[in-house]
């Protein structure tokens, strides 16, 4: 009993948190709603469950991980995320988003996964894994596109694609999701992760123009790398 008060609080703690960052509700579609700044976005639980992916074949070594595995039906929070949206989906604005991470040894990145529910328009996006440029994305060094993805509310699928990446030990790197062409009408969201809370990662935001890190402040985002750790 006193386990279940404390997952309630814990519950009830973060939607709040997210109702401060978020501010006011603004566009609302499909049941998903963005904040009044359209940077984050939030649902009600849907009422598809998909089965969580097959593992990563035993051969590819995880260099960063955030998803919950050890809970399949909670890889991630379901219905709190950041923004990703083309400049004609409803938000009618151009948000990328951005978080960062750094390996700890020289390594090859093979696989990418990344928690991504759709929202609305094209089902498609892009997974871009960026070196450094002063505290924001900078040149890209692998990317690929992902589609059919399940809907933003709905838990839990993983966006996944076959990359391939030489990253430096102890260099930051940006994972961040953008539109295209193709996806000039979407709006997807990038669920907040629900393991490892205290490693926190920067986050940053591209308005079409420029990216903006917000730093630590704003919850991590869910996602993974696998491949080759050199001298592992």
């Amino acid at each position: 009993m006193i386990r279940k008060a404390l997952v309630i609080v814990a519950a009830l703690a973060f939607s709040a948190a997210m109702v401060g960052t978020a501010g006011a509700a603004g566009v609302g579609v499909n049941g998903a709603t963005a904040s009044k700044d359209k940077l984050t976005t939030t649902a009600h639980p849907g009422t598809t469950r998909f089965i969580a992916p097959a593992p990563p074949p035993r051969k590819l070594k995880p260099i960063f991980d955030n998803i919950g595995f050890l809970y399949p039906k909670g890889l991630y929070f379901c219905c709190y995320g950041d923004t990703i949206s083309g400049p004609t989906s409803p938000l009618a604005q151009t948000i990328w988003t951005a978080t960062a991470f750094t390996p700890e040894k020289d390594s090859t990145v093979k696989l990418i996964e990344v928690a991504v529910g759709h929202v609305s328009g094209n089902n498609h996006i892009v997974l871009n894994i960026a070196k450094d440029d002063g505290g924001v994305p900078g040149n890209v060094v692998a990317s690929a596109v992902a589609t059919g993805l399940g809907e933003f509310g709905d838990c839990c699928v993983l966006a996944q694609a076959n990359v391939r990446a030489n990253l430096t030990g102890g260099t930051q790197y940006w994972v961040y999701l953008s539109t295209d062409d193709q996806s000039a009408n979407t709006w997807m969201a990038w669920p907040f992760n629900s393991t490892d809370q205290s490693d926190t990662q920067d986050v940053a935001q591209y308005d079409g123009t420029s990216w903006t890190n917000f730093g630590p402040s704003r919850p991590e985002l869910s996602f993974a790398l696998y491949g080759k750790i050199h001298n592992d």
